[in-house]
Formats: structure tokens, sequence, C-alpha cells
């Protein structure tokens, strides 16, 4: 480059800026050449030990070729990305320092204006420096974008609207987008800093600002540019209308296609016409041609985009807005439906009997038996009471599951005890207790689902204590990968690993990675900012440091790109050993006419969800399987082509883990929310929301109006055989009348995985829904004056979820009652209620609430309520309460300790009415 410095040559007597000369001119530039030096290299340097640490981490796990592949993929997006836009922003930046030239009107010396011009560069190079790394940053930050359009398949279906592939919108239209605003970023930012080059030097100079020929040249060829990719961007806008929140529906609705297409073609033709005014300004009109035609562009914006469109919803659409609707609502119903796989429901009518059948009870024992009374958070709360053992061991989660038990498959509730070195006493706070000797938990409490001790109302137990105690065999209790989000550990150090077995001899597994020189030792405490590290000499070459061990943050560091579900669960395989299973879901928000939901996490709203993959982790190791549950579904065919290391089929999982898998909560949250509303097939009662349903509320938790939640249940679904591992969701109507209309199983078991089945009551007989059945239990008086009684000084009721349960051809309303101290988490189960259509009951046991529930009257009174007024009523009393125990004893054949019970207070009451008689 060249600088006009005629002038500044004939002033070098002229005065000079203090320190100025051509030796200081060096200096300065050195010593930014210097710092500039640094900083790449300490970046450079940044950057390369976090690469090398994970590749060490990926390649521990045998996934070197993944972590390869994002790599590289990364890297060339960042230079590819960084060299575009620093040449286009170096470009426009020398060009404005060059066309800002002129004569030095403060006569300063000829060493000054060679400072300021050398400055003005500077500043402009590092503008570079610092700019175009960040646009290469967000290139980078797209890998996953251009990793699905290199790996492209078809969805094959196709959009009504344009006829594309749904492809198209989920994968190539993203990415279109991501380029057209990244390359109007860089424009815009090319024009804002070329501007304030341009005033800078004017500055600088000692000049107002003057828009010469060539700084108007320079800026037009700007603003034609963005005002293409404006354009283009309007050009896209048109097929992001499938993905419109304007109509009566989510999708492209009447107006969106009448109107705002249109306006779209228009504001991408006049965006067109400003950029070509812009480059004819050079020649013509000048700044005010440039002022007008974008201020043109601002104008059909404002009235195209959103006042036409609005009066055209207004006053064409709104009058008739069914008939015009009618199409676009059935596009939504069906992508909807297809999308969140609500198409595979298997509707099932449901006409349920207002009253019990005593044989159905007795044939219907295994999910009687089965029926689970603790909830998790009681059951959690107990367990850190009783289970937690040592000081540093915690519950932080409660699972539900299903296992064989004497040949018997029962419905099981565990909790994985996780190391907490936060809970050990502050002087115990030190770097060799946390990272070197309180390093994994211990093993996992497992409780029957309905089990509870009589009086105390503690659980019971399948596996307890520590050393662990129990009916099923658990021989690698030590947990070093969990749910807890513990940080690092290293392990086989010099320090001896805390554990309750007095034999352990610290860690025995292949897991984390090796330690083995100085050089890793400084790389870790670099990258976990912790000089112990390398500095300890308890850590050995022998020495291995385990992180990512949150199950959550393991799976999500291998598989970014996949949604998890927020409850991983423990599984303890035939052999006894211990595992999590993590289901990770394919999704996308961008399917077009499938309404969006919004739900909490760091992945945003969605409205196309697929459980896809199962991921197995092995909690001693930390090794990390991914297993393909839907092989045909087109996200997940995309990530194996681009990733076949990782997934596995199906069939290659185990068969005692497979045996535990169960259908997974955020989905059937995401398929139960839509629905509500989109059980609905006809456009008609769709638009008119008659038949909108709505996730029922109870009393729960000392809390009112808290919402029904889905719940894991071991059941005998209507119509089958045998009882089952479902997740199960009652509905009712969205309107003030709460009766219960629907009932949604989705299944776990075998043949049967993921199979919906949606039960639905008819209107006649109405059933009660679970707000309405609160109600009654609050009505009753019995029940409400017990509530009273034990709402003492220091205690509270807790009442657990009332669970919706159809045993054959009737619904059976179960609900766990807890006590608890009012200063301590630590319930105690004591009661159960029972409720069908028309009686309410409350006892001391399942076995015993049933007999109840059988025996009770239609206006709710207990049978001992009953039988003290019969007993009060002499000998024609007596004998009307013998009839009616004798009834009871036939109803509750089979019922267990409920029948011994029974038979006593009958051979009682006949002995109290013969020694009347006599």
């Amino acid at each position: 480059m060249s600088y006009d410095l005629a002038n500044d040559a004939a002033n070098t007597s002229g005065p000079r800026l203090p320190g100025i000369s051509p030796n200081n001119l060096r200096r300065v530039r050195k010593v930014a050449l210097g710092l500039t030096a640094i900083v790449v290299v300490v970046l450079a340097l940044w950057w390369a030990r976090g690469a090398y640490t994970d590749w060490l981490w990926f390649d521990r796990l045998g996934l070197g070729s993944v972590f390869t592949k994002i790599l590289f993929l990364k890297t060339w997006l960042f230079i590819g990305g960084t060299l575009v836009a620093g040449s286009t922003l170096c470009i426009n930046l020398l060009v404005s320092v060059r066309y800002s030239q002129g004569p030095n009107i403060r006569n300063l010396g000829a060493d000054t204006s060679r400072l300021i011009w050398a400055s003005t560069a500077g500043v402009a190079g590092l503008a570079v420096l610092i700019g175009s790394p960040i646009f290469g940053a967000l290139a980078a930050g797209r890998w996953e974008t251009f990793l699905l359009y290199f790996n492209k398949v078809s969805f094959g279906v196709t959009d009504p609207q344009f006829g594309l592939d749904v492809s198209f919108y989920v994968v190539t239209l993203r990415m279109l987008h991501f380029i057209q605003g990244w390359f109007m970023g860089l424009f815009i930012a090319s024009i804002v800093a070329s501007l304030l080059l341009y005033a800078a030097v004017y500055a600088l100079r000692g000049v107002k600002p003057v828009v010469a020929p060539r700084m108007l040249k320079h800026v037009a060829i700007l603003g034609a540019l963005l005002m293409v990719s404006i354009a283009l961007g309007h050009v896209l806008d048109v097929y992001e209308l499938v993905f419109s929140g304007n109509g009566a529906v989510f999708g492209a609705t009447y107006a969106d296609v009448h109107a705002r297409i249109p306006a779209l073609w228009l504001m991408t033709a006049i965006a067109s016409l400003a950029a070509i005014g812009f480059v004819i300004s050079n020649y013509y009109g000048g700044l005010r041609l440039m002022a007008g035609a974008f201020s043109l562009w601002l104008i059909v914006v404002v009235l195209a985009n959103f006042v036409y469109p609005g009066l055209y919803q207004r006053f064409q659409v709104e009058p008739d807005e069914f008939t015009l609707e009618a199409p676009y609502i059935e596009r939504n119903l069906e992508a909807t439906r297809n999308a969140y796989g609500l198409d595979k429901f298997s509707e099932v009518r449901f006409q349920a009997k207002s009253e019990l059948d005593p044989q159905i009870l007795a044939e219907d024992r295994p999910t009687l038996d089965n029926l689970r009374l603790w909830d998790l958070q009681p059951l959690l709360d107990a367990y850190n009471q009783l289970q937690f053992i040592e000081l540093y061991y915690n519950f932080p989660n409660m699972d539900s599951d299903r296992y064989l038990i004497d040949g018997e498959l029962r419905q099981v509730l565990l909790a994985a005890r996780e190391i907490d070195s936060a809970n050990l006493p502050a002087d115990a706070q030190n770097w060799v207790n946390r990272k070197l000797q309180y390093t994994h938990g211990y093993g996992v409490a497992m409780s029957p689902a309905m089990g509870f001790s009589p009086g105390e109302g503690r659980p019971e137990y399948l596996l307890q204590d520590i050393p662990i105690k129990g009916d099923i065999p658990l021989n690698r209790p030590e947990l070093y990968y969990g749910e807890t989000p513990a940080s690092f550990a290293i392990v086989d150090t010099a320090m001896r690993e805390v554990d309750p077995q007095p034999e352990y001899q610290n860690y025995q597994g292949d897991g984390g990675v090796p330690l083995n020189s100085s050089w890793r030792r400084f790389l870790y405490a670099w990258q976990f900012g912790d000089i112990n590290i390398f500095l300890s000499d308890q850590v050995s070459a022998d020495s291995k440091i385990l992180y990512h061990r949150r199950i959550a943050d393991r799976v999500g560091t291998i598989a970014p790109f996949l949604r998890l579900d927020p409850d991983p669960y423990p599984v303890l395989d035939e052999g006894g050993k211990l595992w999590w299973l993590q289901d990770a879901y394919t999704y996308t928000d961008r399917y077009p006419y499938s309404t969006r939901l919004d739900l909490t996490g760091d992945h945003g709203p969605l409205n196309y969800i697929r459980n896809s993959v199962k991921a197995v982790i092995d909690a001693y190791n930390g090794g990390v399987q991914f297993y393909v549950m839907e092989p045909d579904e087109p996200l997940i065919k995309m990530y194996r082509r681009a990733f076949p290391d990782i997934f596995q089929d199906l069939a290659e999982m185990p068969a005692d883990l497979r045996g535990h898998l169960r259908y997974p909560l955020l989905q059937f949250s995401s398929q139960s929310q839509m629905y509500l509303r989109y059980h609905v097939t006809d456009p008609l009662v769709f638009f008119n929301q008659a038949e909108q349903w709505a996730i029922p509320l109870e009393s729960r938790f000392g809390k009112r109006g808290v919402q029904v939640t889905p719940t894991y249940l071991l059941l005998e679904l209507p119509g089958e055989e045998t009882e089952e591992f479902v997740l199960t969701l009652p509905f009712t109507l969205a309107a003030q009348k709460k009766n219960l209309v629907g009932w949604l199983a989705a299944r776990s078991d075998g043949d049967n995985y993921g199979q919906m089945l949606s039960f639905q009551m008819p209107g006649n007989p109405q059933v009660d829904g679970p707000s309405q059945v609160e109600a009654r239990i609050e009505n009753d008086q019995s029940i409400s004056q017990q509530f009273t009684l034990w709402e003492g000084a220091g205690s509270q009721i807790v009442r657990g979820q009332l669970l919706v349960i159809p045993v054959a051809d009737t619904i059976i309303y179960v609900e766990p009652l807890y006590l608890q101290s009012e200063v301590l988490a630590f319930p105690e189960l004591k009661k159960v209620i029972l409720a069908d259509a028309g009686n309410v009951v409350m006892a001391d046991s399942m076995q015993e609430g049933l007999a109840m529930l059988w025996g009770a009257s239609p206006v709710t009174e207990s049978i001992a309520d009953r039988v003290a007024g019969n007993l009060s009523q002499g000998e024609e009393g007596l004998t009307q309460g013998l009839k009616e125990l004798e009834r009871i004893d036939e109803a509750v054949t089979g019922l267990g300790e409920a029948l011994d019970d029974l038979r006593d207070a009958l051979e009682r009451l006949r002995e109290t009415i013969g020694g009347a008689s006599q």
C-alpha cells in the first residue's frame, strides 16, 4: 500500500508529537507484533491442550474416530469462516484506509503523519484479527448442521404446500439460512467497521467528514451486497412459512399462503431493486438514491410483512375462518400426529362398570399385589434417612423398574447410593479426601413398590444396608459414574480409596485416562485449574483421572446431537453388575406443519421426537454403548452414516438389560401433552375445541392443584392376560366438569415395547376424574376427621399421588397417605385410601382396603362403623351383620391377610350371636 504523504514530506521540519521518531515507531510496531504473537500462541496452546485431552478421553472409550471427525469438521469450518471473514474485512478496511487519505491539515511532521497512518492500519488489522475468528467460531459452532447436510437422507414425507421432502426443512433450509445470515452479518460488520474507520481517519486529519466519490463507491458496493443477502433471506422466508404460528394452527395457513407469500416475493423484488439502486447511486443520485432505496425497502417490509397480512386475516379470513382454514387444519393434524407418533396410538373403548366384581378382583391378583404405594419422593426421603449408612453417601434420585423375584415379576423402586463428598465435615474438605479417597458410591437400595412395615410405615427392602443384604446378587457395587454432578477423581494412587469393604484394593477397572507422564499431569492441571494434579506425590504413573462422570454429561459429550431424557436409571444385570440406562432422542423443531412444544432444558422447543437410542453406561468402568431402537428413523440414519463407530443394533444389547428397557418419560410427556388436543382427527371438532382434554389435578405432597404426572405401574391391561410394565397417565375434560375421559398407557415389555394404548371412556356412565375423587376423599366424614386428628403439633399429613388403576372392567383409585415431621423429611406410610365409582375407604393395607371397598355402603361408611351400628340394634342387627360379613367373606376369597382377618371377625361375631341367643 502506498500512502500519499507528499505534503508531510514537505513538512519534515514541522512540529512533531513528543517522543515520535522512526526508532520509536519501529519499537511500537515490534511491541504490537510481539503482543499479537503472544496472544495467538496462548490461544493456540489453549485450543491444542483442550483438543489433546479430549482426544485422550474419547480414545480411552474407543471412540477416537468420533472426536477426530467432529474436530476435523469444526476446524475446517473455523478456518474457512475465518479466512472468508478475514479477507472480506481486511479488503474493506484497507480500502477505507486508502480512500480516507488526504492532506495533513494539522501540518504535523512527516514522522507523525506516518505514525497516524501506520496506527490506523494497525487498528484495522487488529479489527480483522478480532472479528474474523468470531465469524469462524460461528461457522464452527454449526458443525452439526453441515454434518447432517453431508449425510442427508430422505424422510419419505413431503410437505403439502411446496411438495418438498421434510429433509429439506430439517437439514437444507437450516443450512441455507445460516449461510445467508452469516454473510448478512459479515456485510453489516464490514459497513460498520468501514464507516467507523472513515470517521476515525477524518478526525485524525482534522477535517469534517466528507463523502468522497471513492468512499461513496465503497459504501455503495457493500450496501448492494447487503441488500442481495436480504433478498435471499426473503426467498428463504417463503419456505419458513411452514413453521408459521400466525394462523388458526401451526404452519402456513390461509393468510400465510395468500397474503404473506406474495408479500415476501414483493419484498424480495424490492430488496433486489434496492441493491441495483445502491450500484446506480455510484453514478447517479449518490447518497440520496441509497437512502431512498433502503427507505423504500423498509416501508415495504412494514406494510407487506405486518400491515397487509394482518388486515387480510381480519377482513378476509376471520368472517369465514373455518371454511378457509379447514385444509390447513388437516395439514396440521396429519403432520403433528405423525411427528409425535400419535398416529400409531391404538384407541380402545373402555366401558367402565360402577361396581367391583369380587371374582375379578381375586383373578387380578398380580395387579393388586404390585400396586405402587410408595411415591418416589417420600421413599427417597426415607432412604436418605435410613439407608445412606455413611455421611458421604447420598441417594440423589429414585427410579422405578421391574425384576423377577422368586420367579414372579414385581415392580420395585430403587436408588443408587452415590458419593457426595460435600457432606463431609468442613475440616475434612481437603483435596486428598475429595479427589483421591472419596471417589465412588456403593451399590443400590431396592424396595417392593407396595411393601411397608405395619405400624411403623417404613419401606421393606429387597436390597439394603452395607454390606449389602438381599435376595438379588450384587457383585460389583462400586459406582464411579452416576447421576450426581461429581467433579474429577484420581484413582490408583498411593492413597487408599474409602470403601465399605475392608479388602477393597482401589480401582481395578479400565476407565479413566492414564496419568502416565508429567506432561499429561501438567495438561490436566491446566484443564481443571488444579495444580495439585501436577504437584501431588500421591499421583503415580499408574494413576488414572476420571472425569465426565455424570451420566448426562458423559453421554452428551460423546453425542451432543442427541437430546437426553432427564431420568437415567440404574439396572442390575443377572451377573450382579450395575449399569445405567439413558434414553436419548433424535429431535427437531423444523418438521413442517407440526405444532411446536416448549420443554424445559438446553435444547429448546421441538415439534418432532423419537426415542431412537438407548445408551448403556458401565457404572464401574464408564464404558458407553449406544443401541439404536428405531433404525428406520431418518435422523438416526443420518447420524449413523456420519458416526458408524458409535451406534449398534438393539439385538447386540445383552438380553438381561433389554428386559429392563422402559418407555421414556420425556417422549411420553411430549406425546401426552400433544394428545390433549390431537386425539381429535376431525378438523371441525378440532377447530371448535369441543373435545379438548386436560391433564387432571390432584392434592399431593401438601399442595393442592398439582398436575398428575406419568407413572410407571406393573399391571394387567384390560383385555390382556399377563401383567406388564407400563407408563400411564389419565385424562379429563378441559372444561369445568372433570370426568375421566381417557387413560394412556405406554407398553415396555418384549415385542410390545413402544405400543401406545389410549383407553377412552364413554360419556355414559360418567367416570369420576382424579380431581373429583380428591374432593370425595376430603368430603368423607370419617377420613376428614382422621386428617384433623393427625394434623397435630409437630406432624403433617403428606398425601401421595392418586393412582388411576384399571382392574378388569372397572376403575380403582389408590392414594397412599404418609405422616411426616414438620422439621425432618422422614415420611412413614400409614394408610391407603381407595375409591371406586361410589365408595371411598381408608385402610391400613391394600388388602384390607379392597375388602372394605367391596363391603362399603353407597354412602361410604366404613365396615367398622356399620358393624358397630348393627351391634347396637340387638339380635336383628347382629343377624344382619352376620349376613354382611358372610358376603364380604365371599367377596375377598383369595385376598391374603385380609381374608384371614375377616374370617376371624366372622367367627367372633358368630360366637357373640350364639351367646346372645342363649
